[in-house]
């Protein structure tokens, strides 16, 4: 919610306001070692949320790549954020190699999303949130071939956005 405050003359207008920030950063620079992207769980991170207006600002990014060996081809991967095991955005890429040469093609993956995490965290219509409810986002992904992989960067933050009343 937007509001309009005067002081001195000055319109400054007020917005609702970050209260907690939480994030997983298991690369944040590329490392030598890499992750294969099919069916692999990237990144967690938990949030507390403690009223019924609250939002959730969520970023993902990751570094990908695939492998082609002396064939052209197309791989997909798809990543997504789960809330509490439940998908609630997505993105899909893909990369390609058009000729028959060896290589890696590189990409990178971002999700940003705005979520609010009711139908987990309230019991029942009416109902209001008391104290602090802890609330697990997962980045997660799969890759239509076995080749597809990430050496990083992988960050996953969440953002608690309160409403300001």
């Amino acid at each position: 919610m937007t509001q309009i405050s005067e002081s001195r003359g000055i319109i400054i207008p007020r917005q609702d306001r970050l209260t907690e920030f939480q994030f997983n950063e298991p690369i944040s620079t590329p490392s030598a070692i890499a992750i294969p992207l099919v069916n692999a769980k990237l990144a967690e991170a938990t949030i507390n949320v403690n009223n019924n207006n609250d939002l959730v600002l969520i970023t993902a990014t990751v570094g990908w790549f695939n492998t082609f060996t002396e064939a052209a081809g197309v791989v997909a991967a798809t990543f997504t954020i789960n809330r509490n095991g439940i998908p609630i955005a997505s993105v899909i890429q893909t990369v390609s190699n058009p000729s028959a040469v060896s290589g890696n093609i590189f990409n990178i993956a971002r999700i940003i999303f705005v979520d609010q995490p009711l139908p987990e965290i309230i019991p029942y219509a009416g109902s209001f949130i008391h104290g602090d409810v802890q609330v697990t986002y997962t980045l997660t992904s799969d890759a239509s071939d076995d080749t597809a992989a990430t050496t990083g960067p992988i960050t996953l933050t969440l953002s608690e956005i309160g409403k300001n009343l």
